[in-house]
C-alpha cells in the first residue's frame, strides 16, 4: 500500500539521519581521544582522511604479524572503514585480520575493547557478506556487552548491531539466537539515569528486528516482550517505536497468549498518552484495534470511563487523514462491540470530519 510505503520511508529517513548523527559523535570521541592522548593513541597520526586500500593492507598485515592491534592501529582502521566500501572489503578479504580485532574485543583491556568495538561499528557499514562475517566471529561478544556498564562500549555495540540488523537478514537471524531481544528490551525500558542512556539505540535495534526479521523472533522472545509491556512509558526516549514493534511482532493478536490487566491497561494508557501527528500513530491505532478485537472487556477496565479514549479518537479524526480514518473506524467498531459504554452517547460525542 502507498500509505505503508510512505510510513516506512519516513522511518527509514529518520533512522538514517539518526545513524549519521551517531557516527559523527563516534568520530568526535575518536578525535577527542587523539587530542588528549587517551588510550594509547599517539598525536603523530596524520592524514587519516586519505587512507587507501593499500594502507589497509599494510595495517592488516601488521596486526596479523603481531597477533595484536594497538589503539593507534584500530583508530586508523576505524577511519579507513568510514572512507568507503573498498577499504572495508579489502580488510575483510584478508584472512585472519578480523580475528585480531575479535581478540582485542574479547580481551581484558577495556580501552582496547572499546577501540575494537568502534572498529567493528565502522566495519559493519559494509555489505551483507561483511555483516555475516562480523556476526559469526564477534556477534556473541557484541550481544554480551549489552549487559555491561561501560557506556562507550555498550553504545558502540548497539550501533554495530543496528548496522548488522539493517544490512543482512541472515546475520539478524543468527543474532536473534543469542538472547538479543530480551537484552534490547531491558535497555529499551530501563529507567533513564546516569547508567541507562540507551533507550533510543535499543529501540532502533528492536524496530529493525520488527521490520526485517519479525518472523524469526521466537515465541519465547514474544512472550518476554508481552510480559514486560508495562515497563515502557510514553514519556521515555524511543517511545515512538513502541507501537510499531508491538504491531509488527503480533504481540496482542493471538488469544492464546494471555494478557494481564496491567499489560492491557498499559497499552491503553500508552495509546491515549501518545496521540500525535506522526508516523507511529497508525500503528497505535492498529494495536488498539487488535487488543479490542480480543473481546475481553475484563482486561479493559480503563476504557469503561471512556473520556480520555474518546478524546484521543477525536484528536485522531481531526487529523483528517483518509488512510488513518479507515483504521480508526475499525478501532471504533471493535470498541462498540465490547458493549462497555453506551453506544448512542459515544457516537454523539465523536467528531468525525468529512
Amino acid at each position: 500500500m502507498d500509505s505503508q510505503r510512505t510510513e516506512d520511508s519516513m522511518l527509514r529517513l529518520k533512522i538514517r539521519s539518526y545513524a549519521k548523527e551517531q557516527r559523527q559523535v563516534l568520530r568526535t570521541f575518536a578525535t577527542d581521544a587523539l587530542r588528549f592522548g587517551l588510550g594509547q593513541i599517539r598525536s603523530e597520526i596524520r592524514e587519516l582522511e586519505n587512507l587507501s586500500a593499500k594502507d589497509v593492507c599494510g595495517l592488516a598485515a601488521r596486526i596479523k604479524r603481531r597477533k595484536h592491534a594497538t589503539s593507534e592501529d584500530m583508530y586508523r582502521l576505524s577511519h579507513a572503514f568510514l572512507q568507503g566500501n573498498e577499504n572495508i572489503s579489502t580488510f575483510v578479504g584478508i584472512p585472519g585480520a578480523i580475528q585480531v580485532l575479535v581478540k582485542e574485543l574479547s580481551g581484558a583491556n577495556i580501552q582496547r575493547q572499546i577501540d575494537a568495538a568502534e572498529c567493528f561499528c565502522n566495519l559493519s557499514l559494509g555489505d551483507a557478506h561483511v555483516s555475516e562475517k562480523i556476526t559469526a566471529l564477534a556477534g556473541s561478544y557484541l550481544v554480551t556487552y549489552l549487559d555491561g556498564k561501560e557506556e562507550r562500549l555498550k553504545r558502540s555495540c548497539l550501533w554495530t548491531l543496528a548496522n548488522l540488523l539493517a544490512t543482512c537478514t541472515k546475520a539478524a537471524k543468527t543474532l536473534l539466537k543469542m538472547q538479543l531481544v530480551p537484552k534490547l528490551w531491558k535497555l529499551y525500558t530501563a529507567p533513564p539515569d546516569d547508567l541507562n542512556k540507551f533507550q533510543n539505540d535499543a529501540g532502533i535495534c528492536l524496530y529493525l528486528i520488527a521490520t526485517h526479521t519479525a518472523c524469526a523472533v521466537s515465541a519465547v522472545d514474544r512472550n518476554y516482550i508481552m510480559e514486560h509491556l508495562h515497563e515502557k512509558r510514553p514519556e521515555d526516549q524511543g517511545s515512538e517505536y513502541f507501537m510499531y514493534i508491538i504491531y509488527q511482532l503480533n504481540i496482542v493478536c493471538s488469544k492464546h497468549e494471555q494478557l494481564s490487566v496491567q499489560q492491557a491497561e498499559s497499552l491503553v494508557n500508552f495509546f491515549v498518552g501518545h496521540v500525535r501527528s506522526d508516523w507511529d500513530t497508525i500503528y497505535g491505532v492498529r494495536v488498539m484495534s487488535n487488543l479490542l478485537a480480543r473481546g475481553e472487556p475484563q482486561l479493559l477496565g480503563s476504557l469503561a470511563t471512556p473520556e480520555k479514549f474518546l478524546n484521543a479518537l477525536n484528536r485522531l479524526f481531526a487529523l483528517q487523514e483518509s488512510n488513518l480514518n479507515y483504521d480508526l473506524m475499525r478501532l471504533l467498531k471493535n470498541y462498540l462491540n465490547l458493549n462497555i459504554v453506551d453506544s448512542n452517547w459515544l457516537l454523539e460525542q465523536l467528531k468525525v470530519y468529512a
